[in-house]
This record gives structure tokens, C-alpha cells and sequence, in this order.
């Protein structure tokens, strides 16, 4: 996958493929970005890219990983670093760990970095249902949406049909409001302001 990750702080570099680790990386829901040595993303899975495309200040993400990444290299294996960040969009935790074997695309060391939005921000089944007038279904399958999965994955989840899944995230993406699946963790964390506070 191409490099979906930049700031100011990063100039453009061509993309790596790692195939057939690209695939195994792809198919985790969690985020994952993997760093070289000098701490730049060189790669990111789907899941990660979702995380970081949703956030408006994702250059505080990706500023925080290539340091948690720093560290996970100083500190030469021994353990994994880790890490909260908060951004206005909510608080993500991530954890590097340098891996032991060299990747020879990346041609030197690296980094994996997971990231995941830290703690049960979401709200429930029935919280969704009561605020928005989402069928169960829907609500389901809004769940999922704010884990990132895609609609093959919703569909499988769901023991529903892809074309099923298609139709309910597009009433779920109508009564959140929202135009992007990406938006839909935000949409309805942010509607909920007392569920996320239990968890600051």
C-alpha cells in the first residue's frame, strides 16, 4: 500500500511492497505501520490508514509514532514502547516493537507500530438504537463500522450478505449524518460526550 501517512515534517518517498507480508498485514484489523529505521512509515495497513484519514490531526499521530518508534529502537528490542496520544477526535494508544529480523524491502531495521483508539469510547447496541432510531441491525453493523471493518468483513460478522451490509451501513452513514464510513467512530463517540468522559 502507498504511504497514506505524511506531515509537514516528512517529504514523499516512493512506496514499499512487501508481498507476501503486506497481505498477512492487511487482513489484521488493527492498525499497523511499520517504520524503518529512521523512523519513517514506509508502510501502513488499511486499518491504520482508516484511523489516521478520520483524525483532521493526524500529524500528532504520526509525530507520536515515528518517537515511540525512536524509542522502541534506543531501547534495542528489550522491551515495547507504548504510548497514549489525544487528539480532539479521542485518545489512541500505540505500542512499537522493533522487530528482530530484518524486512529486506526496507533494506535495514524496523519498527512495528500498532495503533488503536484507547479505551470503550463507543457507545452500546441500545445507546445507538435510543439516539439515532437505528434498527439492532443497524447498530451492529455501526459497531463494526467504528472498528474499521468493511463491508465483506460486516457481512461475514453479521452471517448477512455483503449486498445486506452495503444497504445497512448506507442507512447508517444517512442517520449519523456522515458521508464516509471513516467519519462513523467520531460521529457517534462525539454524540455521546458522557460515555467518553467515563473513559478520560
Amino acid at each position: 500500500m502507498a504511504l497514506p501517512i505524511s506531515d509537514d515534517a516528512i517529504a514523499a518517498q516512493s512506496s514499499i511492497s512487501l508481498a507476501p507480508l503486506g497481505g498477512v498485514l492487511e487482513s489484521i484489523d488493527q492498525g499497523i505501520v511499520l517504520l524503518a529505521s529512521d523512523s519513517f512509515p514506509c508502510y501502513t495497513n488499511a486499518a491504520a490508514e482508516r484511523l489516521l484519514v478520520a483524525d483532521a490531526e493526524r500529524c500528532i499521530l504520526t509525530r507520536e509514532m515515528r518517537t515511540v518508534s525512536r524509542t522502541a529502537l534506543s531501547q534495542r528490542g528489550a522491551k515495547p514502547a507504548e504510548v497514549e496520544v489525544e487528539t480532539k477526535a479521542g485518545r489512541y494508544r500505540m505500542r512499537a516493537t522493533l522487530l528482530v529480523q530484518k524486512i529486506k524491502e526496507i533494506r535495514n531495521r524496523a519498527v512495528l507500530v500498532t495503533i488503536e483508539r484507547a479505551g470503550s469510547t463507543v457507545p452500546s447496541r441500545d445507546e445507538l438504537i435510543r439516539r439515532f432510531g437505528m434498527t439492532a441491525r443497524e447498530a451492529d453493523v455501526a459497531l463494526l463500522l467504528a472498528r474499521g471493518a468493511r463491508n465483506t468483513a460486516i457481512a461475514s460478522e453479521l452471517r448477512i450478505s455483503p449486498h445486506t451490509a452495503r444497504h445497512h451501513t448506507e442507512n447508517v452513514l444517512s442517520k449519523l449524518h456522515v458521508r464516509a464510513r471513516a467519519e462513523v467512530a467520531r460521529a457517534i463517540v462525539d454524540s455521546f460526550p458522557a460515555v467518553s468522559a467515563k473513559h478520560g
